[in-house]
């Protein structure tokens, strides 16, 4: 059966979903399919309303299922997003082009292990420290959990913490799952026909496209640690994501709370003395990291290890050597014992391989503690200065990748995105395939020009005035964004005591902690509402209509100055006789601008205005450079003018026959 062309394959699935052919979409699909292909990587800048999923998932079907094709990685950040992709997407999808390709097209999601119930864990004798997650907080609240959990596991069919519908405390889950070197391996566990995560994986094994996220193509490309099937190529979504992720993956953390775990598993396999030995070294660690901790005021870049602390993690190397070669020395048992021994091996190599990671550190590696705050233990931390190098290393010279976001550019260029992700220009091509909105026409742009620049104290008083008048104006419809859950809090607070008990103005606030899924669809449900949140807020919101008219963005999102990492990339940056600022807090925030900014629009007959309370984005020598990251809205610093169109939007919203008209002209 012959190849279906690109556009007719693009064209079966839109008109199967009903959707709207877009010529940014076909030009998405056209610069993947070269990328897949193997004619350089691409990077697509593909704005909200284009289709991107869809744009990359039909030249993927097309090369998985051609004759010289072979397996498609699709990389997400998100879970919402693996979601929508293995829920919706893709079956829509397969559906479409199944009479194209003439066969079905087959698809997996994949997780880390760790993701899954072992069924080892459930059926066999718990080891000892499973059961601290019952006593480490009161025993009505995590036993009730682990109970209904079991309940869950003994019924569920996949397996799968994400389908479990209720939240789970992370210390209860552990006891129902198993890490990478927790595993005691298919062929000696005796449910390794019917493991969860094994049935996982030889679907993908014989998937076309498997789903996965960054950080197990972080782990399989720059670990080497082969945890996703063979592939032909990669596309990575969410992009903007990859460089973090990619670094959370490989960032090695030792607490003494891992050393008394790994302790409590290796307990009764241990001869006495070796166990003293670890746990006087455990000791010796929890005295040094106290010890550095004093003195510092938050995480704190430590550029060489004191005789103390450099002793502490010699002897907890040593010790967990000595420990491991004993483990691994014992032979036989049941399955019980094999796992209880596999559990203490896991715990034991994590131990050993960062204390010795943190021994040998180079000049490329960024080491640094984190006293902690309130019950929080110390923590050391490390990672790459730079994983530019690892990821063009490890995946962008070994496979085909296209690569897409809605928010790829800073400053209108490709450049900084680049840079950071280790690709040469010279082998990708990057394209800005725009937006099916009208920007300009639907969205203004207001930077409050005349507040004072938000200083260490916090989002100022005038700040919080401006904020209240503009949800006035709105009649509610506002999602304000903040950078930090101090800014939430004191915002909160206000607005309680300026709008006190009106019941056209309910406020949602976000909390630590909680689930965003019920508040954000509140949110959408009562259009006079305001919702104030941080963190996962700024993006994935996707709120169209009446709902949100009004996205108020409390001040430039920059890296915390006290980031150990990134005022190391900064300095390193400096040092070579760039800009640090410019080059790594400028892009960073400017991606992070640009996602909250992309609330606003979400369809073609949504009007608005994002207000950026940061008078910085109309007056710094680099507000250019940020304003045009985001979408081309129509820009003003007249507070009036944002005023009255908000007023007026809000008065034909409250109208249903009201025409609707561009908010800026």
């Amino acid at each position: 059966m012959p190849e279906p062309d690109l556009e007719a394959a693009l064209s079966a699935v839109v008109g199967a979903i009903g959707g709207e052919e877009r010529p940014g979409q076909l030009e998405m699909a056209r610069r993947v399919a070269e990328a897949l292909r193997g004619g350089g990587h691409a990077l697509v800048q593909a704005g909200t309303g284009t289709g991107k999923s869809v744009g990359y998932l039909v030249p993927a079907a097309l090369h998985a299922t051609s004759e010289d094709g072979g397996t498609v990685i699709v990389a997400t950040a998100t879970l919402a997003l693996q979601r929508q992709l293995v829920e919706r997407d893709l079956p829509l999808v397969a559906s479409a082009l199944a009479p194209l390709v003439g066969r079905p097209l087959t698809f997996a999601v994949l997780k880390g292990r760790n993701n899954y119930v072992c069924l080892q864990k459930l059926h066999g004798a718990a080891p000892d420290d499973e059961s601290e997650a019952l006593f480490e907080a009161p025993r009505s609240a995590l036993g009730k959990q682990a109970v209904a959990l079991r309940e869950w596991a003994l019924a569920t069919e996949t397996g799968d913490r994400d389908e479990y519908p209720d939240d789970v405390d992370p210390r209860v889950w552990r006891g129902f799952s198993v890490g990478r070197r927790e595993c005691m391996g298919e062929s000696r566990c005796p449910f390794g026909e019917e493991c969860f995560t094994v049935l996982r994986r030889r679907k993908a094994q014989e998937a076309d496209i498997v789903v996965t996220n960054h950080a197990m193509l972080a782990i399989d490309a720059l670990e080497g640690i082969p945890v996703l099937p063979e592939h032909d190529a990669v596309v990575i979504d969410e992009g903007h994501e990859l460089v973090d992720r990619a670094t959370a993956a490989v960032t090695g953390e030792l607490t003494v709370a891992m050393v008394e775990r790994a302790i409590s598993r290796a307990r009764r396999l241990l001869d006495p003395e070796t166990l003293d030995r670890v746990q006087g070294a455990a000791e010796v660690l929890d005295d040094a990291l106290r010890e550095t901790a004093l003195s510092l005021a938050g995480p704190t870049r430590i550029e060489a290890f004191d005789r103390t602390m450099t002793l502490a993690l010699t002897t907890l190397r040593d010790t967990c050597h000595q420990a491991l070669a004993e483990v691994n020395a014992q032979k036989g048992g049941d399955s019980d014992a094999l796992a209880a021994r596999q559990l203490a091996v896991g715990a034991l190599e994590d131990v050993h391989d960062v204390a010795g990671e943190l021994i040998a550190v180079t000049e490329l590696d960024v080491v640094w503690l984190d006293p902690g705050e309130g019950n929080r233990a110390p923590a050391l931390r490390m990672a790459p200065l730079s994983v530019a190098g690892l990821l063009r290393a490890a995946l962008f010279e070994r496979t085909p990748v296209a690569i897409t976001s809605a928010t790829l550019t800073v400053g209108g260029g490709f450049d900084p995105v680049l840079a950071s992700m280790g690709l040469d220009p010279s082998s990708a091509t990057a394209v800005d395939v725009g937006s099916p909105f009208d920007h300009g026409r639907q969205g203004i742009l207001y930077v409050a020009r005349h507040l004072p620049p938000p200083g260490r104290d916090g989002t100022p008083m005038e700040a919080l005035d401006e904020l209240a008048e503009l949800i006035e104006a709105a009649g509610g419809r506002t999602l304000a964004l903040f950078s930090s859950w101090r800014g939430v809090e004191r915002a909160a607070d206000y607005l309680r005591v300026r709008f006190g008990d009106r019941d056209d103005l309910p406020l949602l606030v976000q909390k630590r902690g909680d689930a965003v899924g019920q508040l954000v669809q509140r949110f959408a449900e009562e259009p006079a509402s305001t919702l104030l949140g941080t963190v996962s807020l700024w993006q994935g919101v996707d709120v169209p209509g009446g709902s949100c008219i009004l996205v108020v963005i409390d001040r430039i999102p920059f890296p915390r100055p006290d980031d150990p990492l990134l005022s190391a990339r900064q300095r390193a940056v400096d040092e070579a006789g760039g800009s640090g600022f410019r080059a790594v807090s400028v892009p960073k925030a400017g991606l992070l601008l640009a996602q909250g900014a992309g609330r606003l629009i979400r369809g073609t007959s949504d009007r608005g205005v994002v207000a950026v309370l940061d008078s910085r984005l109309a007056t710094a020598g680099y507000s250019a450079a940020l304003r045009a990251s985001l979408p081309p809205f129509w820009y003003t610093t007249d507070r009036a003018v944002v005023l009255g169109s908000l007023a007026r939007l809000r008065d034909e919203l409250s109208a249903p026959q009201a025409p609707a008209e561009p908010i800026a002209d």
